[in-house]
């Protein structure tokens, strides 16, 4: 038995993203009963639910189709390539702060 994609279907089910989603919004709600301390399962599970609420999200505010939900396939791609669009715009961002702070020139 692969807990890993059954792991991985739950988060994707709207069950959960409506149960992760009240988490999130009440806090008397808790996902699970311990609250610290989480096993290796319950970090997997937390992660596809953060991955899944994400991917959610960039659908609702039409950034992209909801066929990446379609196949494991789509959504592993865009959730690399989401990852290094954010990595190379955050070092842009340092290389430009870089070029700023050695080319400026203070005059006093």
């Amino acid at each position: 038995m692969n807990y890993y994609s059954i792991l991985r279907k739950f988060a994707k089910s709207i069950r959960a993203q409506n149960l992760f989603f009240a988490t999130k919004e009440i806090s008397s709600i808790h996902l699970f009963r311990n609250n610290s301390d989480l096993s290796n399962l319950q970090e997997i599970f937390l992660t596809w639910l953060y991955n899944y609420d994400y991917i959610n999200r960039d659908i609702e505010t039409e950034k992209i189709s909801k066929h990446v939900l379609d196949n494991d396939l789509y959504t592993d791609a865009y959730l690399i390539w989401k990852n290094n669009k954010k990595s190379k715009q955050k070092n842009d961002k340092k290389l430009n702060a870089l070029h700023l702070v050695n080319s400026h020139k203070i005059k006093f």
